[in-house]
């Protein structure tokens, strides 16, 4: 709630339907399930108001609910009140809203949802458990297209304004001016093999979109045009594929017409998958998958794959077990293996995962978060976990209902634990990556959608995760590189040179970053093994094949046998 409250409080979420501005999502009776929140500690209760029926009384002990009292099915329309009362010597934080700890906040219930009560010990945070959020950095424009460069530096542009480019390395000298060679706001991107970043379409004006494309180097500074496409793009998806090409899908064209039929850039020039036609959403959800096709996660409910071969060709995969995932984010968080969470016009506090490595590939329900959200985004950690920041648990773009509690997903478990509150309010278009020292940049939201340019965010914070901290809130010893070869060849060996090669338990590769609208285009982990083959030596194998890790620019990240990885090197992953 932005504030504490301590345990001589109360706290309290007051659950409003209106009939009348949401009516038509009023399709039933609903239900309200209180759960024990994230990380499992802490007592505490949460009641409904006097005089309902039925009633809540959820009893938390140390992070336990109890059997009964913590559900309740209630008709659609119905006003629910519920007080969150922590006991002694805990605080609440677990229903996030623009107000203090000890106010009343406003919640519209016109849907099944999971409301997390969170107490937690009175006290300072624990930085090793939730993370630390660090002070705001101003960005001139609004952050809506984010992108790690192989210099290690970000460029970032929105609507308004000219692109910046911000360099972790040296934070405090601010973010410098890079002129575009056209309006590139709603435009698709990813990083070529070469570590330049392509930028496909972009925007006249609201779901019209230009045909040009360019290709801008990090290292001279400058822009290459490219030959235009056959029609316009506005909210494409790019995808870098096996052969170093890169595919460009949907979006809408000069005329605001859908793009259905895909494009494929070769290095020179463009061909047209014309027997690939499809009418898609806009950024759709794509990724490599470890056949070699390109695999539509979303966000509609049938997943395919697309071959781009010859004049391409869709497949159909599977079902997904939630249909509308609208603005939700889909993330291939291991080879093949794919976590789709949140989003819906309502939004859906649900996941759901996918292992195209399998025969007869199928979604699966899994562990949903604690806060429904749309326009979130997903980030894959240096340690092979999930960082899902942003979003609203609100209809469309609803700054008040902003969720500004990040939570982390764990591949192993298929769990979620809640990280500490982000300062800021980040909804639509609002962006985050991986730094190459295992934090994350936060940026963006606002500038459209509702939100004018005066509301908007022009900001960015660092979030540096759990797994940089020690038991006692300091910063962890990291293990070191000393050196790497800058590039991999698929298949090969490698040797690492570090002197702390003896507590070294696994590796990372993770592709650089480009980001927009609630999805990484570039985004990509390849999990690495190392044997210890001197004192300060590890060897490790490449990815075995270009469908794995599409050629291009990776961070390469040691972790050591207490989850902490080291700062990367970027390296070029090739043939």
């Amino acid at each position: 709630w932005g504030g504490a409250c301590f345990g001589f409080g109360t706290c309290q979420v007051s659950m409003t339907v209106s009939r009348t501005a949401n009516a038509k999502f009023l399709k039933g009776p609903f239900t309200i399930k209180i759960a024990s929140g994230t990380p499992a500690a802490g007592s505490g209760t949460v009641t409904s108001q006097a005089g309902l029926t039925p009633v809540i009384n959820c009893v938390i002990t140390n992070g336990t609910r109890a059997a009964t009292g913590c559900s309740a099915k209630y008709p659609a329309g119905t006003a629910v009140t519920l007080t969150a009362s922590p006991a002694a010597g805990f605080v609440f934080s677990g229903w996030d809203a623009p107000c203090s700890g000890t106010g009343t906040c406003t919640y519209v219930a016109v849907q099944n949802v999971t409301l997390s009560a969170t107490f937690r010990a009175s006290g300072p945070s624990s930085f090793a458990a939730e993370g630390r959020w660090e002070p705001p950095i101003p960005t001139q424009v609004v952050s809506i297209h984010m992108h790690l460069l192989p210099t290690g530096k970000v460029l970032l542009w929105g609507h308004t304004g000219h692109a910046q480019l911000w360099d972790p390395a040296n934070p405090g000298a601010g973010l410098s001016t890079v002129n575009t060679p056209y309006e590139v706001f709603c435009s698709g991107h990813t990083l070529l093999p070469d570590g330049r970043l392509f930028v496909a379409g972009g925007h006249i004006s609201t779901d019209h979109g230009l045909p040009s494309g360019g290709i801008f180097d990090p290292v001279s500074g400058s822009w290459t045009a490219v030959p235009p496409m056959a029609q316009g793009r506005w909210y494409p998806t790019t995808t870098a594929l096996p052969n170093g090409d890169i595919v460009v899908l949907a979006g809408a064209d000069e005329t605001g017409t859908s793009v259905t039929v895909p494009e494929v850039w070769n290095g020179s020039g463009w061909r047209r998958l014309t027997t690939a036609g499809l009418d898609l959403p806009y950024y759709p959800s794509m990724f490599v998958a470890p056949n070699g096709k390109v695999f539509l996660a979303g966000d509609r409910s049938t997943t395919r794959y697309l071959d781009v071969s010859g004049t391409g060709a869709w497949t159909t995969v599977a079902e997904r077990r939630v249909a509308d995932r609208n603005a939700g984010s889909a993330v291939m968080y291991a080879p093949g293996k794919v976590l789709f969470a949140g989003g819906g016009d309502l939004p859906t506090s649900s996941a759901e995962v996918i292992d195209l490595n399998d025969g007869a590939p199928a979604w699966r329900n899994v562990a949903g978060m604690v806060h429904p959200r749309r326009h979130m985004l997903a980030t894959i950690l240096a340690d092979g976990t999930v960082l899902v920041t942003h979003g609203t648990s609100g209809v469309n773009n609803d700054q008040a209902r902003a969720v500004r509690y990040p939570e982390r997903w764990d591949p192993v478990s298929e769990s979620w634990t809640t990280m500490a509150r982000e300062p800021a309010v980040r909804v639509y278009h609002s962006t985050a990556l991986l730094l190459p020292d295992g934090r994350v940049l936060s940026s963006g939201s606002g500038e459209g959608n509702g939100v004018n340019f005066a509301n908007s965010q022009f900001s960015a914070q660092v979030f540096t995760p759990p797994y940089l901290f020690d038991a006692d809130n300091n910063l962890a010893p990291r293990p070191i590189i000393a050196s790497v070869p800058s590039s991999l060849s698929y298949g090969q060996s490698f040797s690492v040179e570090s002197p702390d090669a003896g507590s070294v338990s696994r590796g990372t590769l993770i592709r650089l970053s480009s980001v927009t609208h609630s999805f990484n285009q570039s985004q990509l982990i390849y999990p690495l093994s190392f044997t210890a083959t001197g004192p300060s030596t590890l060897t490790g194998t490449a990815p075995a094949s270009s469908n794995l890790a599409p050629p291009g620019r990776y961070m390469l990240f040691l972790i050591n046998g207490a989850g902490v990885p080291s700062v990367a090197k970027i390296v070029t992953v090739g043939p």
